[in-house]
């Protein structure tokens, strides 16, 4: 079988690329995270309007391009090359990806259809919350509950560590189904809906916004059917995947870092580069990324022909991309020595944005672990 990308796929890539390069040096990124909102929303809406990113995963029926998981991912990897603050991955990976899951056949009519419409345009932006107190940094069944009272749905809990939750002009929350104690449904909640508060809190990685979410009788619309816990999983395995291809664009933009510098840093009259320590620190890191690169790819290739083979694609992906970026993202630091310490130097933000992902979707202990349970191991 043939993984390697298409060549429209291949220039869509040194687009994105070119785009991010030119639009979002780390210099812009440090501007961008200063603001209220993380990140820059005349370069979001650039990426919205001229390159139809959000769309990417929508049906063109409802507006969108109807491309691939694979399409996706390549963007989520460029993205993640640069450090891009943006709530691209928060609208597609956690936002789109449930949409298009909670629709029972085919987009037709229906809040599923209105939302994705809006996104594709670029006047939607999106997020899921699940992650509550008790259960932070793992992907536990969640606690807060749906109720159901005449007609009216509501929610009332507190949702922490929300990707770009502040912001997001709709968030989906994962809850207890009102029906049944052991089922789960995605809840559709206005970002500006009454009884919700939403606080910006400080995280370690600067260009990655989080919030923590109070519902106090929030109004809402569940999504689709209600669901056991290993069907929320299924989503989350493709929202897992863009993750992943995140991970290795980081992966590779620590790498380029610390291998630039190793070229023209000289000790002892030469490159620090040619010094047999170093020299094998970077080609580790070429290493990480050529299998974390092939484990993402393969992930998304499954999701895109919702082959049931990412069960257990995903958490390998995950993991794999995980330990390979911290892995280089502490290399780099090492490489660039005494200044690598510094605030700044840039290898800070790639350290504080490995550390982040590694816990983010469960920690590569956590979902190699989930691996062997899933082979029944």
């Amino acid at each position: 079988m043939d993984f390697a990308l298409s060549t429209e796929q291949e220039d869509f890539r040194v687009a994105i690329r070119r785009f991010v390069d030119e639009r979002s040096p780390l210099s812009a990124v440090r501007e961008a995270v200063q603001t209220d909102a993380g990140h820059d929303t005349g370069l979001w809406s650039r990426m919205s309007q001229d390159l139809g990113l959000p769309g990417l995963l929508i049906p063109e029926k409802v507006g969108g391009s109807g491309a691939t998981m694979v399409d996706a991912a390549m963007v989520a990897e460029e993205l993640g090359r640069g450090l891009v603050p943006s709530p691209y991955f928060a609208t597609v990976a956690l936002g789109v990806v449930p949409l298009l899951a909670t629709v029972p056949s085919g987009i037709g009519a229906g809040v599923q259809a209105d939302v994705l419409t809006e996104v594709a345009a670029g006047g939607c932006t999106l997020t899921t919350a699940m992650t509550e107190p008790r259960a932070a940094n793992s992907l536990a069944p969640v606690s807060l509950r749906a109720t159901a009272t005449g007609g009216r749905t509501t929610l009332t809990g507190r949702k922490i560590q929300v990707i770009d939750g502040h912001t997001a002009d709709k968030v989906i929350v994962v809850a207890v189904s009102a029906e049944a104690e052991s089922r789960y449904g995605f809840y559709l909640v206005d970002g500006d809906a009454e009884g919700l508060t939403r606080t910006k809190v400080e995280t370690l990685d600067l260009t990655r916004p989080m919030a923590h979410l109070e519902l106090d009788g929030v109004p809402t619309t569940r999504l689709g059917e209600p669901m056991s816990w290993s069907e929320v999983e299924r989503v989350l395995d493709r929202s897992a995947t863009l993750l992943a291809a995140e991970m290795v664009g980081g992966l590779e933009g620590a790498m380029t870092l610390a291998v630039e510098y190793a070229k023209v840093r000289h000790q002892f009259e030469r490159p620090i580069g040619s010094f047999q320590a170093i020299k094998h620190r970077c080609a580790e890191m070429a290493v990480e990324l050529d299998a974390a690169r092939a484990a993402s790819l393969h992930a998304a290739y499954l999701a895109s022909t919702d082959d049931p083979g990412l069960a257990t694609a995903a958490p390998v992906a995950l993991a794999t991309a995980a330990a390979g970026f911290a892995f280089a993202a502490s290399w780099d630091i090492q490489i660039h020595g005494g200044i690598g310490f510094t605030w700044e130097h840039d290898a800070h933000l790639y350290y504080r944005r490995a550390k982040a992902d590694e816990v983010l979707f469960g920690s590569p202990r956590q979902n190699w672990l989930a691996l062997a349970d899933r082979l029944g191991i």
